[in-house]
């Protein structure tokens, strides 16, 4: 897997969203997925954008979260955006997911053994 697919990956983007995000062409996204050709700095700097509003707002939800009294139902669709900018859909929903993850990790002991 290339870096840039893994970055549209951890931003919860499609191949199709990424191309509406960054405004280029599908064929331009799956071309960088694949390695075939490089991203231009200027997109690599819109992703870095992203990942950045994710993790704030990732961040500002998780401080919000108490798993152990959540609805499990509930888990499986949380949202985070911080309302800074609009992000796409996929992004809103990766940046919930990494909410509640860190949210679990913050609410339970360190362990040395593996799950």
């Amino acid at each position: 897997m290339t870096t840039f697919k893994s970055a549209i990956t951890i931003c919860g983007l499609s191949q199709k969203e990424a191309a509406n995000y960054l405004d280029v062409s599908i064929s331009s996204v799956k071309d960088w997925s694949r390695g075939k050709s490089a991203p231009p700095i200027g997109i690599w700097e819109m992703m870095a954008k992203l990942y950045s509003r994710i993790k704030n707002a990732s961040d500002h939800t998780s401080s919000l979260l108490d798993p152990d009294i959540m609805d499990r139902a509930a888990m499986n669709n949380i949202t985070a955006d911080n309302g800074e900018y609009p992000m796409p859909e996929d992004a809103v929903s990766a940046a919930g997911a990494m909410a509640l993850l860190a949210a679990i990790n913050d609410t339970r002991p360190a362990s040395n053994s593996r799950p």
